[in-house]
């Protein structure tokens, strides 16, 4: 009697303990159908480690991030313990859109340059500027600390110049 008890103490102890472990073949399986599930997404990079899921690579936007991630949990559904999704987003340089725009209506790559600087002076309220015939046209009033960041951002959106003479700082 006293071994059927011990028996049955020992068992209770141990089938969860047993249960959580997960072996690598279940992890192996898991990681097959979320690769599977992410076919048309090329370049993620999937890790099972004990049904927790870890996701890397490269993608355009945070939308695809996002369902990259629900397909992940749609595809593992009660196996996956967790999602680590470390997927980096790489916007596309505002010079394609502007090469893009350029190629649509020729010659008025402005509009395009305007909405890219109006993007960086979302940060910089102090600062306004135009843009002619590709050149940004800075004017405004910033911080000598904040000078370098701003030119730094505007010259990522590659005008043909970038004028900042109108600038002062404090």
């Amino acid at each position: 009697m006293k071994l059927n008890r011990l028996l049955l103490i020992f068992s209770f102890g141990v089938l969860p303990f047993v249960h959580s472990c997960r072996s690598p073949e279940s992890d192996d399986k898991l990681k097959s159908k979320i690769e599977e599930a992410l076919i048309d997404n090329q370049g993620i990079a999937v890790d099972v480690e004990e049904g927790n899921v870890t996701l890397n690579g490269q993608l355009g936007s945070d939308s695809l991030k996002q369902v990259v991630e629900e397909k992940t949990k749609a595809a593992g559904g009660e196996d996956v313990k967790s999602i680590h999704n470390n997927i980096m987003v790489n916007l596309p340089e505002p010079e394609d859109a502007r090469e893009k725009y350029h190629e649509i209506v020729e010659g008025a790559v402005d509009s395009t340059i305007t909405r890219d600087v109006n993007r960086v002076l979302e940060d910089f309220p102090t600062i306004t500027a135009q843009v002619k015939e590709g050149i940004i046209i800075v004017t405004g009033n910033i911080e000598k600390t904040r000078m370098d960041s701003l030119k730094k951002r505007l010259e990522h959106i590659k005008p043909k110049g970038i004028d900042m003479k109108g600038v002062t700082s404090r």
